[in-house]
């Protein structure tokens, strides 16, 4: 037997992992004030030390700082693995602890090589339930014994293969912190791959990545991760592997703000408006009062301990939709906080036989989208797996609470914005998808960002308008629609009651035409609810998406093209 035996075992703290991950980001902090520090040195110098040895020195002490900051990142994608590691581990090395427990309470004797064998003797009880046989009482032990034993070494087999994995992927996230000769010129420079890839086809631009060697394309992603992790056209592959390290990076970011200066973080709890002697009054009351001062650091680091916790979460496993009890990584296809675009994939991308792409509405916000991507993964296991949906945030949304949330709403530029980008992509999906069938679903201001994008040559499939703000902005009649597919088929769903239904389609308005009412797009059957009652009403804005109701089970009929299950009105 190869790898931890019971006894070890039962010495195992996988806690430890979790610790250890807290240090490697401390770790990843410090380096970084360190790299931080050695560039506004060399920054700085350029002014006061000139000369040929100057210049000379500057160019050497650019690869230590990007080592060091290449290092950061590992230590940072190292530490999202131990986490991960600490639940995994801990769950493996908890099964193997309960076969132990129930073997020993049954007062059968285990080895370290997970041998289980029977008690030397039967007990009276077990003889009386033999029928008062000695030896059929023999036979259930050793029966129980070879039960126990297959449990507790397939526990084993299982814990030991959690640990090596655990460990692979740990090493693995320090692959790239010794690297040789770059292969790429730095962004921006003559002659570098990817300066001309916003003037680049899709087309050309796989066309060059697909010419690339394998280690050609691995340092891109290691060198230039914010271009390859948010350019279509890239292999999906690739960009997720770039926006681990553009994660990793914001990160560190933001660990920027936590490690200013506590007396820096004073100052900025003082507002520049404050009069000078209440301004003089106020800092010598936080310097003075522990209490106070404590709040005003805190206040100053809440945002970004909030976003690195955001940010953790993205690089951290999640629950197989299909096997709640594996996790898997999460499949990041765009992430980028500068223009609050995030773009994932729930799902097998492989086995699917139909992929959704679910644009959100009101209130959708790059760092609290996990209610959108839980409906995501809840058509990825409603299907069997046969389904992959992409949750797709290409920009801002419109937020806000009552009437500023229906003012914002209102407004027509989110759709603008985001509706080219989400044409490009589709392009994207499209070459991903080849044969495979592909939907869009735009639910609530979401519908007005898709049809906007059909209106500007969105390629699809099939289009689902889910209680919808419009038809697209500039769209009246389905001719205004120029979806690249001639053979694409629309649908639409707005539950009775629906209070979006006051502002479809009203003349003048910013989002276009009411769907329902267009024709040619087939509308969708809200139908009944889990308890029987009519799907309706406000709530039933969200819940269409978000209860395994008749209206779930239609759109999801739509995805996967089960035209036997899908009710119209």
């Amino acid at each position: 037997m190869s790898g931890p035996g019971v006894t070890q075992v039962l010495t195992w703290r996988p806690e430890a992992l979790a610790e250890l991950a807290g240090q490697w980001n401390r770790a990843a902090a410090d380096l970084q004030v360190r790299a931080d520090l050695i560039d506004r040195t060399v920054v700085g110098s350029a002014g006061a030390i000139r000369g040929v040895n100057a210049d000379a020195a500057r160019q050497a002490i650019g690869p230590t700082t990007t080592a060091l900051r290449q290092l950061c990142r590992s230590l940072v994608l190292a530490a999202a693995e131990a986490r991960d590691a600490a639940v995994t581990v801990t769950g493996a090395r908890d099964r193997v602890l309960a076969v132990v427990s129930d073997a020993t309470n049954e007062g059968y004797p285990v080895a370290d090589d997970g041998t289980v064998s029977p008690a030397p003797e039967p007990s009276a009880l077990l003889v009386a339930c033999s029928g008062g046989s000695r030896s059929a009482a023999r036979q259930m032990l050793q029966a129980r014994a070879t039960e126990l034993t297959r449990l507790l070494r397939g526990a084993l087999a299982e814990l030991r293969a959690v640990d090596t994995e655990a460990a692979r992927a740990i090493e693995s996230t320090f692959d790239g912190t010794h690297p040789g000769p770059p292969a790429v010129r730095p962004a921006g420079a003559a002659g570098d791959p990817v300066s001309a890839w916003p003037r680049m086809s899709q087309d050309s631009i796989a066309a060059q990545i697909a010419a690339m060697p394998a280690a050609d394309r691995q340092r891109l992603i290691e060198q230039m991760p914010r271009q390859v992790g948010n350019t279509d056209g890239i292999p999906w592959e690739m960009r997720m592997a770039a926006n681990r390290i553009n994660i990793a990076s914001a990160i560190l970011d933001e660990r920027r703000t936590l490690d200013v200066p506590e007396a820096a973080k004073l100052r900025a709890a003082v507002p520049l408006t404050l009069d000078p002697a209440d301004a003089e009054r106020l800092w010598a009351a936080l310097n003075a009062d522990p209490t106070m001062r404590a709040a005003a650091i805190a206040a100053h680091d809440r945002a970004a301990h909030r976003r690195i916790a955001y940010y953790e979460s993205l690089l951290a496993d999640v629950p197989d939709p299909l096997d709640r009890g594996h996790r898997i990584p999460r499949q990041i296809l765009a992430f980028d906080p500068a223009r609050e675009s995030l773009i994932e994939v729930s799902g097998d991308l492989g086995r699917a036989r139909a992929i959704g792409v679910l644009v959100p509405g009101l209130n959708t916000t790059f760092d609290g989208s996990a209610d959108d991507l839980a409906t995501a993964r809840r058509f990825v296991a409603g299907s069997g797996g046969d389904v992959a949906m992409i949750s797709y945030l290409g920009g801002r949304f419109p937020t806000g609470s009552l009437a500023a949330g229906v003012a914002n709403a209102a407004d027509a530029r989110y759709a603008l914005d985001m509706a080219p980008r989400l044409v490009a992509f589709s392009e994207d999906v499209e070459r991903r998808a080849g044969r495979i069938p592909v939907t869009y679903i735009g639910h609530s201001y979401g519908g007005s960002i898709v049809g906007t994008a059909e209106r500007f040559g969105l390629t699809a499939d099939r289009v689902i308008y889910v209680e919808a703000a419009g038809a697209g902005v500039g769209v009246q009649k389905p001719e205004d629609w120029h979806n690249r597919n001639p053979a694409v088929l629309r649908f639409s769903l707005t539950a009775p009651g629906d209070p979006i239904s006051l502002v479809q389609g009203i003349p003048f308005g910013s989002h276009g035409a009411d769907p329902d009412q267009l024709p040619g797009v087939v509308r969708l059957s809200a139908g009944r609810r889990l308890t029987g009652t009519p799907m309706a009403g406000l709530s039933a804005h969200s819940d269409v998406l978000n209860e395994p109701s008749d209206a779930w089970h239609n759109i999801l009929a739509v995805i996967t093209g089960d035209r036997e299950r899908i009710r119209t009105r």
